[in-house]
């Protein structure tokens, strides 16, 4: 259901992609009603029971009551098979030698109303397909651009990636909604029609055998040759289509993982500042700055930061590796604390006697209440510097990065260090 509501929402003229949407429900009412149109139609025109009809017409001609025959075929007012049945009995009473040759005219006003508009209706899938398409293509535009901007935060760029790719997924899908009922409908009728075709090309060799038992009737004659012959049918193709859909939606899909890494803000390291060489104290403890670092060694993780006033001892890192696998978790937990002591510190600036043993969340919770965005104090608490040694491992850069950005407490979700920047020698 939420499914559906966030679909419909795409009609709303606030979104993106809104007039493809539109443009599109247009065309899904122009395909109904052709489709309505065309189903009335043929029921006019071929619902009869074939069989019944010939079987009664045969006993009427074999006993020379041409009159009641015609009669009986004329009862049928647009029924395709009467009508050119009827045209070439009513021949045969006068000229006989032509008898043939008037079905045959007579199936070309006849058979093509049967085919009339119904090219119309793949028409409208073919269009629904390209507009479902080109609502894709400006989707992705949106997203893309979205990922070009350099000035937008994670946070908005990833809300601007789902517009675009809100946009492209809901067109497609309604072109290809509009597009494969169309196609499906366009089948039935056109079985139906060449059914219709097929007893109408068998029941004219019967009545030309029973009306003419002296003339030669080839067993392949058919009487809608002669239209076939003079109109060239054009059917839709729809394979064009499709192809640019297979090139189009593993394009999109690929772009998924584009846009994950498109959510983390990476910038350049940082120099590192001195401790206010010049100014006054107060200025120093204002301008103070966490210069947060994970480095990442064969042997495990290292953290830096303002509060450790001691560096590692030669060969020892802060989180060891556990079974020669690195220890996210713990280094998840080790950043949270430099994040509890971080708050901490920026709090204490509304209020002096805040405890030490608050929990993260509640913290966090606490921050967010207050604009802290003229405090010069821990100005950079949202940033960690990345760097590894030689020749480590992508995808260990990675998990370090996903753990440093944020926490899953009993009491809540906490952003620890979203804004990262890298640096060493990665290898794939």
């Amino acid at each position: 259901m939420d499914t559906l509501k966030e679909f419909l929402k795409a009609f709303s003229p606030t979104q993106s992609g809104w007039f493809f949407m539109w443009v599109l429900l247009g065309i899904a009412f122009t395909a109904l009603a052709i489709m309505i149109d065309r189903w009335i139609c043929l029921g006019s025109k071929t619902n009869i029971d074939s069989d019944k009809f010939v079987d009664r017409l045969v006993e009427l001609i074999k006993v020379k009551k041409f009159d009641d025959a015609i009669a009986l075929c004329f009862s049928g007012k647009k029924l395709a098979l009467p009508r050119i049945l009827g045209a070439g009995i009513s021949k045969a009473l006068t000229v006989p030698e032509l008898m043939q040759s008037a079905m045959e005219q007579e199936s070309i006003s006849v058979i093509p109303a049967l085919e009339k508009r119904l090219n119309l209706i793949v028409a409208c899938g073919n269009i629904a397909t390209l507009l479902g398409l080109m609502g894709t293509i400006y989707g992705l535009i949106l997203a893309f651009a979205a990922v070009a901007q350099p000035d937008v935060s994670p946070v908005e760029k990833s809300s601007l990636l789902a517009v675009g790719i809100s946009a492209a997924m809901n067109t497609t899908l309604l072109g290809l909604v509009i597009a494969v009922p169309c196609v499906l409908i366009y089948s039935i009728f056109r079985t139906r029609i060449d059914e219709t075709i097929a007893d109408i090309d068998r029941y004219a060799v019967v009545m030309l055998k029973v009306a003419l038992p002296d003339d030669a009737v080839q067993k392949s004659y058919k009487v809608s040759n002669r239209r076939i012959k003079e109109e060239v049918e054009t059917e839709p193709n729809m394979v064009p289509f499709m192809n640019l859909m297979v090139v189009l939606i593993p394009l999109l899909l690929s772009s998924s993982e584009f846009v994950k890494i498109g959510m983390i803000e990476l910038k350049l390291p940082e120099s590192a500042q001195g401790g206010g060489a010049g100014g006054a104290g107060d200025d120093v403890e204002k301008n103070v700055k966490l210069d947060l670092g994970v480095v990442i060694t064969a042997k495990g993780f290292n953290i830096l930061h303002y509060f450790r006033k001691e560096p590692p001892a030669q060969g020892v890192v802060d989180v060891p590796k556990k079974n020669d696998s690195y220890d996210y978790e713990l280094l998840n937990k080790k950043l949270s604390e430099v994040k509890q002591l971080v708050l901490i510190e920026i709090l204490r600036t509304l209020k002096a006697d805040l405890s030490a043993d608050i929990p993260l969340a509640t913290l966090y919770s606490e921050y967010l209440k207050h604009d802290f965005s003229t405090l010069k104090l821990f100005e950079d608490h949202e940033s960690v510097k990345i760097v590894a040694e030689d020749k480590i491992q992508y995808q260990a850069v990675i998990s370090v990065m996903d753990a440093s950005r944020g926490i899953m407490t009993s009491n809540g979700n906490v952003t620890m260090f979203p804004n990262v920047s890298i640096a060493g020698g990665i290898v794939q």
